[in-house]
């Protein structure tokens, strides 16, 4: 009899005390802010040295000096070749000669022809003969400068493909020439990316054969009609290449940044799809979770952009979504102020 007392009893005594609080549930918020960002366009293109030669003989001739090494860089109007030129150079000579002389006999003609002591028509014959000489010695000096190959701008040459002494003709190429210190990389993205498109955009570009290399860049024009095979738009950027690092061919990874904007973005983990609507958790002033619906826009390197439902400063957990519900007390562990570098290594749109 006692014994039943005495859990009737204690069985009250449990039914007074009423369910247990549940305790809050620890988690890691960020403070949303705003970082720069643009919309990116991939694409491949070509390097292509600002100014671009083949340097090839005009006309026939047997080489007579090579005054270049192979890669050396050369300043605009250097001599690179020298063709035998020694008849025109005789010719030169003789054709010089002859002008002082037509000159010195126009001096004499014109101081008798003022005393009435010589023939207008002797004066004027003479000019025309000195008139003729200097056409002809013009006539020379084109042929010569046609032997002799120079630079035409500042550069660095290739390979030399020709050996003094060899018999070239017009055509023969002895070298080429390339002013890379600028590169210019031509690629093409899609018509549909048409809207935002200017001249002055941002542009990054990498290649496999420098890995860890980034090389900026700017649109610097965009060509006046779509390909009607590809839909498609050519787009020439300028790189700086002062370090010689690009060499013209290079096949290049091209990134282009534009629509350029402030924008809130959280890490994509933070954010729960249902079906097609976005979901984040927020822990608000009275250190409860709250459930909102965002829209989203702008996905890369596991980063999400937020376009509507959420404003700066607010907290979002990042970590422990998955052990808490709306309307559920938390606690905050941890508040970051910036996306961890160290959980989010491709972050760029922070610099």
């Amino acid at each position: 009899m006692f014994a039943l007392l005495a859990l009737l009893a204690g069985g009250c005594s449990d039914q007074g005390d009423g369910p247990k609080p549940v305790a809050a549930k620890p988690v890691v918020v960020l403070k949303a802010y705003m970082l720069p960002l643009h919309d990116r366009v991939e694409a491949l293109g070509t390097a292509q040295a600002s100014e671009s030669i083949t340097i090839t003989a005009g006309v026939a001739g047997k080489l007579e000096e090579v005054n270049f090494r192979d890669g050396e860089l050369v300043r605009k109007g250097q001599v690179i070749v020298r063709m035998d030129q020694d008849e025109e150079q005789a010719q030169l000579v003789a054709a010089s000669a002859q002008l002082a002389e037509h000159q010195r006999e126009i001096s004499r003609l014109e101081a008798l022809l003022a005393r009435k002591a010589a023939a207008s028509r002797d004066l004027d014959e003479r000019k025309t003969l000195a008139a003729l000489t200097a056409s002809s010695i013009k006539q020379i000096r084109a042929r010569i400068g046609e032997l002799t190959l120079t630079a035409p701008f500042d550069g660095r040459l290739g390979i030399r493909r020709v050996s003094p002494g060899a018999l070239i003709q017009p055509g023969t190429v002895i070298t080429t020439l390339d002013a890379s210190g600028v590169i210019k990389l031509d690629f093409t993205i899609p018509s549909t990316q048409l809207q935002g498109l200017k001249a002055g955009l941002r542009i990054e570009a990498r290649s496999d054969s420098l890995p860890g290399q980034i090389f900026a860049g700017q649109v610097a024009a965009i060509d006046s009609r779509i390909d009607p095979v590809s839909r498609s738009i050519l787009l020439r950027a300028v790189v700086d290449n002062s370090d010689g690092l690009l060499i013209p061919g290079m096949l290049m990874r091209v990134t282009l940044l534009k629509e350029k904007r402030e924008a809130l973005v959280l890490p994509e983990e933070s954010i729960t799809q249902k079906q097609d609507k976005h979901f984040i958790t927020l822990v608000n002033a009275n250190g409860v979770a709250e459930l909102r619906a965002v829209q989203t826009g702008l996905r890369r390197d596991g980063l999400v952009e937020i376009r509507q439902g959420l404003a700066a400063g607010e907290q979002v957990v990042v970590r422990g979504m998955g052990f808490i519900k709306a309307g559920q007390r938390v606690e905050i562990s941890e508040s970051w102020n910036r996306i961890r570098d160290s959980q989010y290594p491709a972050q760029e749109e922070s610099r």
